[in-house]
């Protein structure tokens, strides 16, 4: 993303008359900031929901106590930081924390699968519309004085 912010910035301040590179400045950054803010609540949530997915298919398998259950289940938003109940026999908890990982890294693979989808996406839209070098209109050379 870093790489393609100040290119970004500067084509949109480049496309605007000095007249309102204040304004073209101010939605520029508004529309960065709520698409980060946006980015970050649809990916947060998508990686919650796989996380949940992949550790409650999981553990159906198992035959915990539904108080272990329900301990589990309670903490599912620390994602990799959940922790197994106490009690439970010591192959029960590496099951559930080996779950723990392959969940997290399952959230982490449909995050970065949206992710990717997204910049090809992006990719396609600025082919279809970016103009080519042969395409653009030419502007006439104003004459400034010094």
């Amino acid at each position: 993303m870093a790489i393609t912010v100040a290119p970004l910035t500067t084509d949109v301040m480049n496309s605007v008359d000095e007249d309102h590179t204040g304004t073209a400045s101010g939605i520029n950054n508004a529309v960065a900031r709520v698409a980060g803010v946006l980015g970050i609540a649809v990916l947060g949530i998508a990686m919650v929901w796989a996380f949940r997915t992949h550790l409650d298919s999981t553990l159906v398998q198992l035959s915990l106590p539904p108080a272990a259950l329900q301990q589990i289940r309670a903490q599912q938003n620390r994602l990799a930081a959940l922790q197994p109940p106490a009690g439970l026999d010591a192959p029960t908890m590496a099951t559930i924390t080996a779950s723990i990982r392959q969940g997290f890294v399952f959230g982490f693979r449909i995050v970065m699968m949206i992710c990717a989808a997204l910049a090809l996406a992006s990719a396609m839209v600025a082919w279809r519309m970016v103009p080519g070098p042969g395409d653009l209109p030419q502007r006439p050379t104003q004459n400034r004085l010094p």
